[in-house]
């Protein structure tokens, strides 16, 4: 089985889509700093738009983007544990609930932003129509035009990881409070190890979880869709370098 990187088509001239969504997501888990090893910053990439924070009492301070004290994030992160899907990955900047905002233009059946990908309705029933693993289309907040059908956000969990040929080298053991492994250079070129693949057609890349790989099952899919905007890389590792040389 292939497996393939999802990018949307940033050269105009290469699609007809056209389109835009400017929104925010509801609720989100703010940064932090661990005071042992001072690993800080936010996770891009781990979006979840089916947790529903409403009935939290702390709904509250979820709401605006921060940066806070570990043990302030500890109590928050916390709190919505219980509420994450299975397998979810929980760090700081995790995003949670619909995304809130309005469409410009009519989006494909299948679309996709830079880390997010989107479906209408009929998007979705053929998704799953094709029989594809882990289609779970969530609803969005997201005002549409008249005549534009309403978009749903995919939710997509994180798995996968680099195979051990390309893995960045482990430096030291992870820190004791916040769990960080500190690694060493990321490859430039990668591939996926085919021992540890996750159950479904699509998943974030849990290494860099901005990153969304799909199965060539999938991408079939989407190109039978016709022009959606989206571009698939193939994941696969180099060529041996005799390949096509004379025997």
């Amino acid at each position: 089985m292939r497996y393939y990187q999802l990018t949307p088509i940033t050269d105009r001239t290469a699609t007809t889509a056209r389109w835009s969504i400017t929104g925010k997501r509801r609720w989100g888990l703010p940064g932090t700093e661990c005071p042992r090893c001072e690993a800080g910053g936010s996770t891009i990439g781990l979006i979840y738009p089916s947790v529903d924070l409403s009935p939290l009492p702390e709904e509250r301070e979820y709401r605006k983007a921060r940066v806070v004290s570990w043990d302030e994030y500890v109590r928050l992160r916390d709190a919505v544990l219980p509420l994450m899907p299975p397998g979810a990955v929980v760090k700081p900047g995790a995003a949670m609930g619909p995304l809130v905002g309005h469409v410009r233009g009519h989006p494909p059946l299948v679309a996709m932003d830079l880390r997010h990908l989107y479906v209408q309705p009929e998007g979705a029933e053929r998704l799953l129509a094709a029989g594809l693993r882990g289609i779970k289309p969530e609803p969005t907040s997201l005002k549409v035009g008249r005549h534009v059908a309403p978009i749903l956000e995919l939710e997509v969990l994180v798995g996968g990881d680099y195979a051990p040929e390309c893995r960045p080298e482990k430096l030291g053991d992870p820190c004791p409070v916040c769990g960080t492994q500190r690694r060493g250079l990321t490859p430039y070129s990668w591939w996926l190890d085919s021992a540890g693949l996750p159950d479904t057609d699509l998943f974030r890349f849990r290494p860099r979880p901005g990153y969304i790989v799909a199965s060539e099952r999938f991408v079939d899919v989407l190109h039978s869709l016709g022009d959606t905007g989206i571009q698939a890389t193939t994941i696969a590792p180099p060529a041996p370098h005799n390949a096509g040389a004379p025997s």
